[in-house]
């Protein structure tokens, strides 16, 4: 049994430093700075513009035009996101992206909230959602329950950055009997979502590579990372999980917690960016716009745009993303591979 718990540790580590070295960052983002003499010139998806307020010319990602074919276009494009927080503050922290994308398409967007990752998941495998933001372990159960989908994209921290994050085992801050993930053993413990990678598959994989079995703890279903999170700060569970940014971020930005409410007692491996997945039976026309206007986001177009004041307070996503890089399907092997590492019931 040991000799498992230590395979399991190392597959984990591993398969994700392998995951996180895959993304590729794009030579020419938009945002990146060009020259009168390439005004309306393209480069891949991208054309030379000269904004009217600053007088600067940069790259922007092309725009849609009247030429291209939209035979079968559907009348709105249905965007879905699985739950890290209520829906409210996801559509809120989401409305420039989803601005631009109905701008660059020119159809009405439509935003999709569930109540739990399987929600976002069958919506998109019944064809109702066209493009979801997904959790790592998320996109793979949803592609292999049937989903007719395509990863594109995964966002990335900075203009030089990878795709990826973390999941933090966090107990509150006052709490002395706990200092590392051992200490879970014995305490309820605030899990996320059963779809959900870092609120749930990579904790399940680090609890069992130091030997704890779900018979040694009490497993509570949040339903959200900032559930898990103010769950542990309230007390309602011992210790939780989350990822990253909830605790760093998100929830200190909003005022539901401050820092020092709740400590970091374990931080994951690095964990494989989000992907944007695609339904590959929308029309190729609009599938290959959707990829380029969200490829061609971050955060200095966003302020080109006059979306952002500066770039220190602008958000693309819900996370302190700075834009995006193309990622594919066999970048999420690793994930699939911890699934069979950990042997989980919820991986099928």
């Amino acid at each position: 049994m040991k000799k498992f718990h230590k395979v399991v540790a190392a597959m984990v580590t591993i398969i994700s430093v392998s995951a996180m070295s895959s993304g590729a960052v794009l030579a020419l983002k938009a945002g990146d700075a060009c020259t009168k003499a390439q005004l309306k010139k393209k480069s891949g998806t991208l054309t030379c513009t000269l904004n009217s307020k600053t007088k600067k010319y940069a790259w922007a990602a092309a725009t849609a035009s009247s030429a291209i074919d939209k035979t079968g276009w559907p009348k709105e494009l249905v965007v879905g996101v699985v739950p890290a927080e209520n829906a409210a503050s996801q559509l809120l922290r989401m409305k420039n992206f989803l601005d631009v994308l109905g701008k660059e398409t020119g159809l009405p967007i439509k935003f999709y909230s569930a109540t739990d990752y399987a929600g976002i998941i069958e919506a998109q495998v019944a064809g109702r959602v066209d493009v979801a933001w997904y959790g790592p372990f998320s996109y793979v159960l949803a592609k292999a329950r049937g989903g007719k989908i395509e990863p594109f994209a995964a966002p990335i921290p900075s203009a030089t950055g990878k795709p990826g994050y973390y999941s933090y085992g966090i107990a509150k801050g006052t709490n002395t009997a706990v200092s590392t993930l051992a200490d879970f053993k014995g305490k309820n413990v605030c899990f996320v979502d059963a779809a959900s990678t870092s609120g749930y598959l990579y904790p399940l994989a680090g609890l069992l590579a130091i030997g704890l079995q779900s018979s040694d703890y009490k497993a509570t279903l949040a339903g959200g990372h900032d559930k898990s999170v103010l769950a542990v700060k309230s007390g309602q569970c011992d210790v939780g999980f989350a990822y990253d940014d909830m605790v760093d971020v998100n929830l200190i930005e909003k005022g539901l917690i401050a820092k020092g409410d709740v400590k970091v007692v374990w931080k994951s491996a690095p964990i494989a960016g989000s992907p944007m997945a695609i339904r590959v039976d929308l029309p190729k026309s609009l599938q290959t716009l959707v990829k380029a206007t969200i490829l061609g986001m971050n955060v200095p177009s966003f302020v080109q745009r006059g979306l952002c004041a500066t770039e220190k307070d602008c958000k693309i996503l819900e996370d302190s993303s700075w834009g995006f890089v193309p990622v594919n399907d066999a970048y999420y092997d690793g994930i699939r591979q911890v699934c069979e590492a950990t042997r989980s019931s919820k991986c099928k």
